[in-house]
């Protein structure tokens, strides 16, 4: 992980003195970073490496470095890790639990391969397929996937971000998987970064730009945020009518985890919806 388990624990802390509404989730994901950090002390990635040529032409014609299938797993590990969120998910709510329940049910009675599943946590129709056969929250099975296999993920990037040429990579999408954002965030003084929705990398960008339709139309791009809290925002593009939120980090006494910024920021996306937004890539929850 980019960030120790024990500053997580303490921004988990924080956050929870300033949005004790959010206390039940933040309680449930501090106890999934404790079971990925158990898996990460054992994990040894080797990542699919690409030639220099190659590369060159992948940033010059728009193509990440790799597909989302490309990212070398430790199935075996990522089963056990799937196995520990089941049991975490079981007490975080009856929603989950009910749906956890049904996977399992799945599982033992050979309806689902859990080592398949996570072997194809990159297609879609597949995923569908299973979502329709045993009638589940997508949100609950797209976590429990993405959660399972993050560890791998985070090792494969830490291996593949040298790779990326930053200079020639001004693109709303991940430069190294190809995926949307899921949040932004602005640092030093005020360069904006996306944060990737998928492997979490994160890569510098024009601070006027919508990634979703790359409009620059400074008139059609704008922002708003709750007052007194400036330090979150919600970057809205009326040409697309999709957004995305940004944490102001120059505005923070430490530095900010997206995924839990993303959390104890959900009634952003209430308000987003609520102004007819719609946020293309969810977050961890479904949302």
């Amino acid at each position: 992980m980019s960030e120790s388990l024990e500053k997580r624990k303490e921004h988990i802390t924080q956050l929870k003195k300033k949005y004790s509404v959010y206390n039940e989730i933040l309680n449930f994901y501090e106890k999934v970073l404790e079971e990925q950090e158990a898996i990460e002390l054992t994990l040894n990635v080797n990542p699919v490496e690409t030639s220099k040529d190659l590369k060159a032409l992948q940033i010059k014609e728009g193509f990440p470095l790799i597909n989302k299938g490309d990212f070398i797993l430790d199935i075996p590990s990522s089963v056990i890790l799937f196995e520990s969120l089941c049991q975490i998910g079981k007490n975080a709510t009856d929603k989950m639990r009910e749906d956890i329940n049904v996977i399992e049910d799945a599982i033992k009675d050979g309806f689902l391969d859990l080592a398949k599943l996570l072997e194809r946590h990159y297609d879609k129709t597949y995923i569908d397929k299973i979502l329709e056969d045993i009638e589940i929250d997508e949100a609950v099975l797209n976590f429990l996937i993405h959660m399972s296999i993050k560890p791998f993920l985070d090792a494969n990037v830490e291996k593949l971000k040298d790779q990326v040429d930053f200079k020639n990579w001004l693109r709303g999408y991940c430069p190294i998987c190809g995926s949307f954002p899921h949040m932004s965030e602005l640092k030093g003084e005020g360069q904006r970064f996306f944060a990737c929705s998928f492997c979490g990398f994160e890569w510098p960008s024009e601070r006027l730009k919508c990634p979703f339709c790359e409009n620059k139309d400074h008139e059609s791009l704008h922002y708003f945020y709750e007052e007194g809290k400036e330090i979150y925002r919600v970057d809205v593009c009326d040409k697309c009518k999709q957004y995305i939120k940004t944490v102001d980090s120059c505005k923070l006494d430490y530095e900010p985890d997206l995924n839990l910024e993303d959390i104890a920021t959900i009634h952003l996306d209430i308000l987003a919806s609520e102004k007819g937004f719609k946020r293309p890539v969810p977050n961890l929850w479904g949302t």
